[in-house]
């Protein structure tokens, strides 16, 4: 998943790392085939069944995987950050899984031949995304757990905790507040719960003075009382 801190992809210590690229890697990437793709806020980059199979490397913005459900209700299994490796599943029937821009998303794209093909020039690249779908898994179990296990304000507190980690590794954490573009309905598909049940789980956690999430815009109020309660160990987000 995110991968910025690989030795392959870092930039220069004392300075802001742009999701996880220098700007000799960032030629190196797109020499290697990877192109620079944006797409607007809402647009299905790819859907569930279709037969595209690219991957994506996320330089800014948001966007969801999710697997669709009859009914039109879905599960979000993950939301792609910056400096985060997107690699939608397939079978031979196609995608197993939906890729949505949740924001405008820039991103760095190549299909999976060009990958293949890339990675014989450049085993670094190779291990940085095959780290890349090592942690996946574990954010992804991680999920599992939250909707299988934890009860509700638990998951729900696990899930900014592991946000805000994410986001802290690419920079885009400013005195533990982050811009968080999230809807209700969003938060529901990822946590199992109903947005009525989501807004509840806000509210207890203002209420509890642990977060506020207003507008966009998600402030620890008490970071640390906040990871004692949830039992959030954030190892899994590390590369």
């Amino acid at each position: 998943m995110t991968y910025s801190s690989h030795p392959f992809l870092r930039a220069n210590e004392n300075r802001p790392v742009h999701a996880g690229f220098d700007d000799d890697t960032t030629a190196l990437i797109k020499a290697l085939g990877f192109t620079p793709r944006r797409y607007a806020a809402e647009t299905v980059i790819v859907r569930q069944g279709e037969n595209k199979d690219r991957m994506f490397v996320v330089e800014s913005g948001w966007g969801c995987i999710a697997h669709e459900l009859a009914g039109g209700q879905r599960q979000i299994l993950d939301f792609a950050l910056k400096g985060d490796i997107v690699l939608p599943q397939f079978n031979g029937g196609g995608a197993l899984e939906t890729f949505v821009a949740l924001t405008d998303l820039s991103v760095l794209v190549a299909s999976t031949k060009t990958f293949a093909l890339a990675a014989m020039k450049s085993p670094p690249l190779f291990s940085v995304i095959l780290e890349a779908l090592v942690q996946n898994g574990a954010v992804i179990a991680q999920h599992l757990t939250n909707v299988g296990r934890r009860s509700a304000l638990g998951r729900s507190a696990h899930l900014f905790l592991e946000l805000i980690a994410r986001l802290e590794r690419v920079g885009a954490v400013n005195h533990d507040s982050f811009e968080c573009p999230l809807t209700q309905y969003d938060l529901a598909d990822v946590l199992g719960l109903t947005p009525i049940h989501v807004n509840r789980m806000l509210r207890e956690l203002r209420e509890r003075k642990f977060l506020e999430f207003r507008h966009g815009h998600v402030r620890m109020i008490d970071r640390a009382g906040l990871i004692k309660f949830a039992g959030f160990a954030g190892e899994y987000v590390e590369s």
